[in-house]
This record gives C-alpha cells, structure tokens and sequence, in this order.
C-alpha cells in the first residue's frame, strides 16, 4: 500500500550524482512519485525528490544539486522539513578507497563502504609547519544512534557478513539482468605504486607538456588526467597489484571510518598519508 502522506516515508537515500541516483532507483521495487506530483513538498524547499519502495520500505530518493559538504547540508536542511517521518537517511554514492583494509584484506574497484564514523579530514588550521586537523568533541561530525551501531556491529559477524555480501550480489545481478549499464566494464583493476604519477612518458604520444618539465616532475597536463595507462606509456613495472576484469568478480563489504573533505581525492600519495593519519578506510 503506498504512503498517504509525506509523513509516512522512514527512510532517505541522498545522492550527490545523477547516475548514483539512477543506481539506487533501479532497485526500486515500486516509484510512487516523480519530482513532487503527488506528495509535493514544503514551500522553500529546493530538493528533487524520487518516492518509491524497496521492499518493505518506503524510500525517498533525494537530488543534490552538486557535490561538496554545504550542497549536503543544505539538501540535508530541506529534507527534513518536507520529511518529518524519516528516521534513517543514508548518503550513497562512488567513494575513493583504500587498496588495503590490512596487510591480508584488499578493496577493489565494486566493492562496498559503510562508514561507522566520519573525518572531516579538510577541516581544521593551517599553521607555517603543517595543516592540523580540528579534533575537539564540538567539532566533529556526531556518531550514528545505539540502532545503526548495533546493525554495523552484527554485520561484521562472519556468518552475517557473507549473509549480507550474497544478497548484495544477488540484487547486482537482478538490476544488471534489467539494465545494460550496470553490467560490470570488465576492466582490470591495476594499483600502481602511490608515488608513480599518471602523466605523459611517452614523447611519441603527444606533443610537448608540462608532464616533461624536468624542474618539477609533478607536473602533470590536463590531458593526461583524462587518458588510459596504455594512451600514457605508464610503466607496467610500477605495478604492485592487478585484478583481472574477466574474473568472476564478487562484491564484498568493508566498514569503517570514512574521510570526507570538499575534494575529490586524484592522488596516491595523499590518499595513503591521510589513511594513515586518520585510520581510514
């Protein structure tokens, strides 16, 4: 039975890309309304909305107008004005993430994140010796309620892990069944040493660029960010790990301290100093 009013839906899913939002729409089991025409919402609000159900529970699907921490707050802001009754709301979309979870547990492209915390690694002083993050009780992000605690903490039982990993790939298959774009690319997932730079070095395969500033071997040229490994000439020596894209690929959870800034990570290095400063995943 659909939901009476706005006041019936319990669950929220926020969604900073279109086609994360596709993703998650294509699990609906049922859309109840699209942007507003039967539930509407409250004046001032900004938000687009996607109403639905997954299974027992009536979702609302919410649009962010783009990426970055104060279009969430803001969406965030609005959405509990339209949408009293929500009790859980999850933000869903592509993380970066660590190759390793430990010395024996890797993360590959497809795989699953569920935070347990947040960082907000970008927020805090920028002293002439070095950036400090803010680590005071008043400044950082609030920890999930007892119920979502308890959840996390029963999915990282064995038996109850590989419960839900299967089920995940189950509802993979069934949206990859229905829509061609979810079909995995069958690319091969290549970990290149964090220090080794994606940039030109090849001089056969482009003209002159900065990627061959001797001065500063940073220097890396637009182009070069939007180009393959093979289009580059990246050495293949430099590879510390690789994952066939014709293996059978199984989708596995990991769950832990998530880092989250007003920027999207591009580098190695700076990725693995801030999983090792901040114990992220």
């Amino acid at each position: 039975m659909r939901p009476k009013s706005r006041a019936d839906f319990t669950v929220a899913i926020i969604c900073a890309l279109p086609i994360e939002a596709d993703a998650v729409e294509a699990l609906f089991d049922e859309t109840y309304d699209r942007l507003g025409k039967i539930y509407g919402k409250q004046p001032g609000d900004a938000n687009a909305y996607i109403n639905g159900r997954i299974k027992d529970h009536d979702i609302v699907l919410c649009y962010m107008p783009g990426m970055g921490i104060g279009s969430a707050a803001s969406v965030a802001s609005s959405l509990r004005v339209s949408y009293r009754g929500v009790r859980l709301a999850l933000v869903v979309g592509i993380c970066s993430g660590a190759p390793y979870l430990s010395s024996d547990q890797n993360i590959f492209l497809g795989d699953v994140i569920v935070s347990d915390s947040v960082v907000e690694y970008d927020f805090g002083r920028q002293y002439p010796g070095g950036f400090k993050r803010k680590t005071d009780v008043k400044d950082i992000l609030g920890r999930p309620d007892r119920e979502i605690r308890t959840l996390l903490a029963s999915l990282n039982g064995k038996k109850t892990r590989m419960e839900f990993q299967d089920q995940m790939s189950q509802h993979l298959c069934m949206i990859q069944r229905s829509e061609t774009q979810w079909q995995h690319p069958r690319y091969e997932d290549i970990l290149y040493q964090a220090s080794y730079h994606h940039k030109h070095y090849s001089q056969d395969s482009i003209g002159k660029c900065c990627c061959f500033d001797g001065s500063n071997p940073e220097n890396i040229c637009s182009e070069a960010l939007e180009e393959s490994c093979k289009e580059l000439g990246c050495d293949e020596k430099q590879v510390i790990r690789r994952r066939d894209g014709t293996e059978a690929v199984k989708v596995s959870l990991h769950i832990g301290k998530v880092a989250s800034a007003n920027t999207v990570m591009k580098s190695g290095e700076h990725r693995d100093n801030i999983v090792k400063a901040e114990r992220v995943i």
